[in-house]
């Protein structure tokens, strides 16, 4: 009977231990699955920071690109008209000196009318 009642209880201890041991890997299983779960947490948050960092990046990028543009646009209108305005200059310019030699011309002729006449 003392043998009986050893293996039952040498029996009971060891389901015992094995029930405490399952409860212990449990927790540890558990404190690793939300080890685990934390970690994929954090890179997931890692990540979601890069992603809007970057799309601020090419955000702040297209906006100075924008603005280069816009500058460039400008520069560009700025010596159209420019360019504009030394054509018409030019024009001017040209149109006056024609404008002068024909009246050279004019007078030349009829000083050489007159000297002609006086002549006769």
């Amino acid at each position: 009977m003392k043998a009986i009642v050893g293996g039952v209880l040498i029996l009971a201890m060891l389901a015992a231990g094995s029930a405490f041991s399952y409860v212990v890997d449990d927790s540890d299983w558990c404190w690793q699955l939300r080890s685990e779960a934390r970690e994929r947490a954090m890179e997931a948050r890692e990540a979601a920071r890069e992603a809007r960092q970057t799309a601020r990046e090419q955000i702040f990028a297209a906006k100075r690109e924008a603005a280069r543009a816009r500058l460039e646009a400008l520069r560009e209108a700025t010596r159209a008209r420019i360019d504009f305005a030394r054509e018409r200059r030019d024009i001017m310019r040209e149109q006056m000196r024609a404008r002068r030699e024909i009246l050279r011309d004019v007078q030349r002729e009829l000083r050489r009318d007159r000297d002609r006449d006086r002549a006769f």
